[in-house]
Order: structure tokens, then sequence, then C-alpha cells
């Protein structure tokens, strides 16, 4: 496994500088970033220039940071009813994944529609993510769903089989979230066993509460118990990156340095380990190189 930090909530949300943020997330010890598919308010992936992904890809490169995924905003089932007529653009994410060099673009399902019969958008929801993860395919990246969620149209672990079966591409997969499993009430270890081939990528929050009503706050803080998580992903032989993800109300030092400690601790504690990404094996140590900031 390999341990990289979300920066979407300080770099897009707080508008926080690029360089300083992943210069910070280099030394704390990460080997890899979770990035935002928009730029600012915008959940078109256009809104994220030319210039800004040469930006992010070089200035990750000179810390030694892999860009392990792009996550999007705006729920795909939500986007196929907007009266604008502009659906989630996910192979204009994975033409953003693929310029920065990431291997996984996320994506938030969302509910049925109002006055729109269940199996006829079901059909419309399976043909999009089909062809979107067709696009995906051709350009060596992965799609994966962003869990499951009580009021989404993957509403149950039984649910998201289904899916998997109705778009049938070997390169869609789940994006694995112990958080919300347990505030769900589901156990983050059976998860995992039962879709072992699927998790392409994993992200990291901690809450106190259950579901409806909780409050999220930094990993290692809450409830969540991480060594029984990390335990779970040594079984399946996950090798892929997990993101802390944090919020903007949790300070940046302290969401990138605790979550990183927490998480190593429980890592740790299971026996297992965090790898540095390729990047980061071939870079000097992060103390001792000067880091010139775009």
């Amino acid at each position: 496994m390999r341990l990289g930090f979300y920066t979407y909530s300080y770099t897009d949300r707080l508008r926080m500088p690029l360089g300083p943020c992943l210069q910070r997330i280099a030394r704390a010890g990460y080997s890899g970033i979770d990035i935002s598919g928009s730029d600012g308010p915008s959940a078109d992936p256009r809104s994220v220039s030319a210039d800004l992904r040469r930006q992010t890809r070089r200035t990750a490169e000179r810390l030694g940071l892999q860009v392990e995924a792009v996550i999007t905003h705006a729920p795909l089932s939500d986007s196929l009813v907007d009266a604008s007529g502009s659906p989630l653009d996910l192979a204009g994410t994975v033409d953003l994944a693929a310029d920065v060099g990431a291997e996984v673009v996320t994506f938030h399902m969302g509910g049925y529609p109002a006055g729109v019969p269940r199996g006829e958008f079901w059909k419309a929801i399976v043909e999009r993510i089909r062809d979107a993860a067709d696009y995906a395919a051709a350009h060596r990246v992965f799609l994966a769903v962003d869990g499951i969620w009580p009021e989404w149209i993957d509403d149950s672990s039984d649910t998201l089989e289904r899916l998997f079966q109705d778009v049938g591409s070997p390169v869609f997969g789940v994006n694995f979230d112990p958080c919300y499993l347990v505030l769900m009430g589901l156990d983050p270890g059976v998860f995992a066993e039962r879709f072992a081939k699927r998790i392409v990528h994993a992200h990291l929050k901690d809450h106190v509460g259950h579901y409806p009503k909780w409050t999220h706050f930094i990993p290692g803080r809450g409830e969540m118990d991480y060594a029984k998580v990390f335990a779970a992903l040594q079984r399946i032989r996950f090798a892929r990156s997990c993101a802390v993800e944090c919020f903007t109300e949790m300070p940046f030092a302290e969401a990138c340095d605790d979550g990183y400690r927490a998480m190593m601790a429980a890592a740790k504690k299971a026996d297992a380990r965090f790898e540095a990404s390729a990047l980061a094996l071939a870079m000097p140590r992060i103390d001792h190189v000067a880091i010139p900031m775009p």
C-alpha cells in the first residue's frame, strides 16, 4: 500500500497555494496526492487549465509525490437530469488524469431523480458508466464509484455488485471508504473481502456518530479503528494508494501531520506497511533538497 493526502479542501476550497501545500505533504512523509477533478467552484474538468495541470504534475514530481487519483464532485445521477444539459464529464476527467499522471478517476453516484422510472434510469446510468469506462481503459485509467451510501442508487453491497455485473468493465472499480461504511453500520473488512478485486483506491477519514448524524475528525481522532482496516487490506493484498481525507474546518498542518502519524501507527499495529511511490524512491531526502516553487 501507499499513503497519500487529498488536497481538495486546502488547494481548491481554501485556495491555499499549491507549492507550499505539496511541500508540507511531502515533508510529512506521504508518497502521493489525490487532486480535485475541477478547479474552484466549477464541476467541469476543463476548469483545470493546461497550465495548472503542468504545474501540479511538475511540482509533485519535484517533491517525489505521485498524483494517485482525480476526484470529481458533482453526482453522476444529478448531472444526467441537469436542465443545463451538462452531464458529469467523466471522459474529460480521464483526460485530466492522464495529463497529471494519475491512474484513478472517482465519481459520486447520487440518487434516483424524482419522476423518472427507476429501471429506465438504472439502464441510463449503466450505459453512461460503461461508455466512460471504455474511454478510461483506452487511456489506462481506472474508473471508480466512490463507495455506497443509503441515499444513492448504489445503496448497498448487493446493488454495487449488480452495478459491476451490468457495466461489465475490468477497469470499473470502487473507491473504498471505510469511514462511511462504519457510519452505515457495515464492516469494512467484510466489504473489502467481497470487493477485493474491485477496490482500486481508498479514502481515509474519521468521525464520531452514526448515520444520519455524525461529525468528521482528522483520521486518528475519531471512532475509526484503522488498524483493523489496514489488516483487512493486507488480507486482500491491496497494493494501491490510500489517501488521508480532511475537511476545511481542520487546520492543514494538523490534518497533514497528525493524519500521517495516526495512519502510520495504525499500519504498524496491523503489521502493514506503506511503501514509497516510485517517484519518492528516486528522490533525495526531502529535508536535504532545495525545492523550487512554481
